[in-house]
């Protein structure tokens, strides 16, 4: 079981690096301030693979570090930026657990689709307390309100690919979450 959890905080350690990795270096910015990136996508494979609890913790660790790497750094309104990477990876896992009990494509494609809501609602969240709570000029409410549609259409544009990423990947990695005995023989060959 020890080999299991090292697993488990290693791989969730790779996702969030990865995570912050995407976001940074590998986000296309088309113009008309729509933006496809997939940052999410790891954070949403911790999430289906191993429940909301990791998706959680992996999605604030990504967060936190976004915030602290950013251009502006850690600031009052940090706590509602990192709400969007914690949904990917604690709402995915919500979702994931909740809604598909046969693990089957729609299912998948459901989660993915309440889970990039879900994140969509927390970056609009805090774009709106920029407005309130710093008065950045960017974040206007009204720029905001016009500039959702185009987040919209990006996230829409974006659910297939990230439903079929995650179900290929989770399938190619599911040996891991589920044998037990792969983590048992590992131990056993530990003590020999």
């Amino acid at each position: 079981m020890k080999k299991k959890m090292v697993f488990q905080i290693t791989f969730c350690a790779i996702m969030a690096a990865l995570s912050i990795v995407l976001e940074k270096f590998a986000s296309v910015d088309v113009g008309m301030r729509l933006k496809f990136t997939f940052y999410g996508l790891p954070l949403m494979i911790i999430g289906t693979m191993f429940g909301p609890k990791l998706g959680f913790t992996t999605g604030l660790v990504a967060g936190v570090v976004l915030q602290l790497t950013s251009p502006y750094g850690m600031s009052l309104t940090s706590p509602f930026w990192a709400l969007a990477p914690i949904a990917w990876g604690g709402i995915s896992g919500l979702m994931y657990r909740a809604i598909s009990p046969k693990k089957g494509f729609g299912y998948l494609l459901l989660v993915v689709i309440i889970t990039s809501l879900s994140a969509n609602v927390f970056n609009t969240l805090a774009m709106y307390m920029e407005t309130v709570l710093i008065n950045d000029p960017y974040y206007t409410l009204a720029a905001i309100l016009l500039d959702w549609p185009i987040r919209l259409l990006s996230m829409i544009i974006l659910v297939v690919p990230y439903t079929i990423l995650v179900k290929v990947i989770i399938n190619h990695l599911s040996f891991w979450n589920n044998d037990e005995n792969k983590f048992q023989e590992f131990e056993q060959e530990d003590k020999q």
